[in-house]
């Protein structure tokens, strides 16, 4: 008994240890927090169909995104902001704002503010969570509220997460209790804009999101499901009935070999809602909308200061319509080269110098709806400086035009992007 007993204190020990550690991973976590909570406004406001307003939408968003190479400080950083701007149009803005703070809520425990503002001709949304975290032995279990304006749409979400940042494996789920307070619970009508929209079937968003970190790889997969709901909208025409259902998928994988960073990524993003007069079950109105991606690229560093990447990416647009509305079938997809090469000019200055051809094909079926543009090609020159001033980094992009345009232009069609990213 006397030998026996060193090792029952070590296996104790042991225990205690790991669960340490598993406390620890779970406080850690924070990358994950706003990728999984979405909201019935990420698919209400989707639409294919607007992005038509652009010629160059998909060369638009693809300027607009912050640089890949401060993806991994982000990733780690649990308190960060970080803003990215892009021209669509002659009066319009692509506008996307994350923003990302922690503090303690006890010994262990913490409190979370999330915010995300999306603003472009895909689709508009503007979350505030709030989150709370319990670290366990076996995670970290959470609870998430999303205020608005009209009581109707704040929602709700629980959450549990394994992992962290820094750990090979990490995973988020979440279920998702959308518009909570719309007559659920209530004994009055709840009321949204003005008009009174109760659910006859209520929606739930459950997501799940993984990332997995061995050496020299990353992978990463999630997606998010609005389940399908059902609402008598009470207006002054009368009342009718809608419906909304949505899915959102992604997945990447980047991974170092021979030199050079390759990377794999693709999204899937649907929504199918109807709005129909509630004593006329037919036509019924009938909006299906579907864009997927999918992409490749290699990032390699040719010699102490120049940096060289190409970029292929393909997408799918397709939007439809079922009567009364008039045409029903949109169809359109994009083929994307992108060239760029970065020279380090100081430790805290990159210049960059790129182009971009993009070949969109509007492709008919039925009777289509005619698009602004039709079928074209885009092409694309551009100059951007990345620099950085302590914790805050800052890029900007200018682009110009290679083709003729289709509307009036004074001297060259330029656009611009700026993107900003800070750790506190």
């Amino acid at each position: 008994m006397i030998g026996r007993a060193p090792r029952a204190v070590g296996s104790r020990s042991v225990v205690v240890n790991a669960s340490r550690v598993l406390i620890a991973a779970a406080v850690a976590i924070a990358a994950l927090a706003p990728l999984a909570c979405a909201g019935t406004e990420e698919f209400s406001t989707f639409s294919v169909e607007a992005q038509e307003e652009d010629d160059e939408s998909l060369i638009d968003h693809l300027l607009t995104r912050p640089p890949q190479a401060w993806d991994g400080e982000w990733e780690r950083a649990p308190l960060a902001l970080r803003t990215a701007q892009g021209c669509l149009t002659s009066g319009q803005w692509i506008n996307e704002t994350e923003l990302r703070l922690r503090t303690d809520l006890g010994t262990r425990a913490w409190f979370g503010l999330n915010l995300r503002q999306n603003e472009d001709d895909r689709n508009t949304y503007n979350y505030l969570d709030l989150s709370f975290h319990f670290p366990t032995r076996i995670g970290a279990i959470g609870a998430m509220f999303r205020p608005f304006h009209d009581k109707s749409r704040q929602d709700f979400a629980v959450m549990w997460d394994l992992g962290a940042d820094t750990t090979r494996f990490q995973l988020r789920a979440v279920f998702g209790l959308e518009d909570m307070f719309n007559n659920l619970w209530e004994f009055r009508q709840a009321r949204v804009g003005g008009i009174s929209e109760p659910y006859l079937r209520h929606p739930w968003e459950p997501a799940l999101q993984m990332v997995l970190r061995p050496q020299g790889l990353r992978v990463e997969v999630g997606g998010r499901y609005l389940t399908p709901s059902t609402k008598r909208v009470y207006a002054p025409g009368g009342q009718r009935l809608a419906t909304l259902w949505g899915t959102l998928a992604w997945a990447s994988i980047e991974a170092q070999a021979l030199g050079t960073t390759w990377e794999v990524r693709s999204t899937n993003h649907q929504a199918a809602s109807t709005d129909h007069p509630a004593a006329v079950p037919q036509p019924d109105g009938r909006d299906f909308r579907r864009q997927w991606s999918i992409e490749t690229a290699a990032r390699r560093q040719v010699t102490e200061r120049l940096y060289a990447e190409a970029r292929w990416l393909y997408q799918e647009r397709t939007e439809q319509h079922g009567a009364p509305v008039w045409p029903p079938r949109f169809e359109a997809a994009d083929r994307v080269i992108q060239l760029e090469a970065a020279w380090r000019a100081t430790s805290s200055l990159d210049l960059k110098l790129g182009g971009l051809h993009d070949r969109i094909g509007v492709r008919p079926s039925g009777v289509t709806l005619t698009s602004r543009y039709g079928t074209r090609t885009e092409s694309r020159a551009y100059i951007g400086l990345m620099t950085r001033f302590g914790r805050v980094r800052l890029q900007g992009v200018e682009g110009i035009e290679l083709d003729h345009e289709p509307y009036e232009v004074w001297l060259v069609h330029d656009k611009g992007f700026l993107q900003l990213q800070a750790t506190f």
